[in-house]
């Protein structure tokens, strides 16, 4: 084959991998999640520390995608890393447990973490909103994506890489803001905790690092689109990498911002931290602008949810191990319908079952995808190195991963089992449909 046919079935290279993988990183959680980060520890510096944490995490876990990426460069990303890293019967076990904690627990979590983000700053702009409203709200959103991606919408390439420049132009915004308005005392005072959060040390860790790590993931979305790279053993790792590189001073930026602007004390009490720091330097009315901001971005982030993850069940059905109906595409949207109502009908349950209590629903999603990030360290690990095949994911970081992963899956088990509960009888649900489907 001419080099040329290769780069026409291949288009893709490593900055578009990189503008996928911010794409999927820099969604709304960066707008929510420090607040909820300031609540779980006493003072900034843990704030700040543990957005160090949570980006070395992230870099090692990157690193492992990266690896496994040009080593199975197909598409589907951790379910086909799953079922050929582990092999027969293991692997199509792991790959459809994965697939199945993903549809029941994973994506309408983060669907309904979305949404809720969504009505909030809404309502910071419009005015509060009783709790009734606010559910009604993120559901109807929900409904309106799932609807639109029935009707067979579709996200152009040029929109998603324009999306993410959005997202990143206001994090820079913030951090601009902060570093002109903001008081360096706030960030880098060595004071005593302003406030007292329950626990000990290991709980604030815990759940300091649960919003962290959700706020970064989405590096292995990079992975989904490897059967379309070309030189995919060179371009998926240096596009997550530099991807998830910029992401992580992004990201410290904005937290300094935000400390320097609102204080510790201040991060934790607000509902919309983005829109405060700036309303506080700028006035109510540039609060409001960028809390409009970040309802376009969930909005984008949210239909991207809706337009990509039903392929992933859509697969699975065509392996024969979900319902066939699942597997079937509309004529005239070439959508998988089935799939796409199911996903949005469980991200509304989602909504109705965790609106109160946001750190309810990231728990959940924690547990659940922390399972199987480690399963995913475990293919790293015992995988042989192939031939002439550069590995760019060492010993040291996949182990780093593996212990990490699997300490927030047991912690959040041992420290917060109601809010993990969905998650643990979700794989116990998902073990039996295996084996009934396996005798099938």
């Amino acid at each position: 084959m001419h080099r040329s046919e290769l780069e026409d079935e291949r288009p893709l290279g490593p900055w578009h991998v990189a503008a996928v993988v911010i794409g999927a990183m820099v969604g709304v959680g960066i707008f929510f999640t420090p607040a909820t980060l300031a609540r779980a520890v006493p003072n900034a510096a843990w704030v700040l520390g543990i957005w160090v944490l949570g980006g070395i995490a992230s870099i090692a876990g990157a690193l492992v995608f990266a690896d496994l990426g040009a080593r199975w460069p197909q598409a589907g990303g951790l379910y086909v890393f799953l079922r050929e890293g582990f092999g027969k019967p293991v692997g199509s076990a792991l790959s459809f447990l994965y697939g199945w904690l993903q549809l029941l627990v994973v994506q309408p979590g983060a669907m309904a973490v979305i949404a809720l983000v969504l009505v909030d700053h809404l309502a910071f702009v419009a005015g509060p909103i009783g709790s009734v409203a606010r559910s009604v709200g993120a559901c109807a959103a929900i409904a309106l994506f799932t609807a639109a991606n029935l009707l067979g919408l579709r996200v152009g390439g040029r929109i998603q890489i324009g999306m993410a420049a959005l997202k990143l132009a206001a994090l820079a915004a913030l951090a601009l803001v902060g570093a002109c308005w903001g008081h360096a005392s706030r960030v880098f005072s060595a004071g005593p905790q302003t406030m007292a959060p329950q626990g000990t040390m290991s709980s604030w860790l815990l759940f300091g690092i649960i919003p962290v790590l959700f706020t970064f993931g989405g590096a292995y979305h990079g992975t989904f689109i490897a059967g379309s790279v070309r030189d995919p053993e060179r371009s998926l790792p240096r596009g997550i990498i530099a991807a998830i590189s910029v992401v992580l001073v992004a990201y410290l930026g904005v937290n300094v911002a935000y400390l320097a602007l609102l204080g510790h004390a201040g991060l934790a009490a607000s509902t919309s931290p983005a829109a405060d720091a700036v309303g506080i330097a700028l006035g109510p009315a540039a609060g409001k602008v960028l809390a409009l901001t970040i309802v376009v971005s969930a909005a984008g982030l949210l239909n991207t949810v809706c337009l990509g993850f039903p392929f992933v069940i859509y697969a699975m059905a065509k392996d024969g191990v979900f319902f066939e109906r699942a597997g079937r595409l509309d004529p005239r949207t070439g959508r998988p319908t089935f799939a796409v109502a199911l996903q949005g009908t469980l991200a509304c349950i989602a909504v109705l079952v965790g609106s109160s209590r946001i750190d309810v629903l990231l728990t959940g999603i924690a547990f659940a995808d922390a399972t199987f990030q480690a399963a995913i360290a475990v293919v790293r690990l015992r995988a042989p190195k192939s031939a002439g095949m550069p590995r760019y994911a060492p010993p040291p970081a996949a182990w780093a991963f593996l212990l990490i992963q699997m300490g927030i899956a047991l912690g959040c088990l041992l420290r917060a089992p109601l809010e993990s509960a969905y998650g643990a009888c979700a794989l116990v649900v998902g073990g039996f449909v295996w084996l009934s489907w396996r005798r099938a």
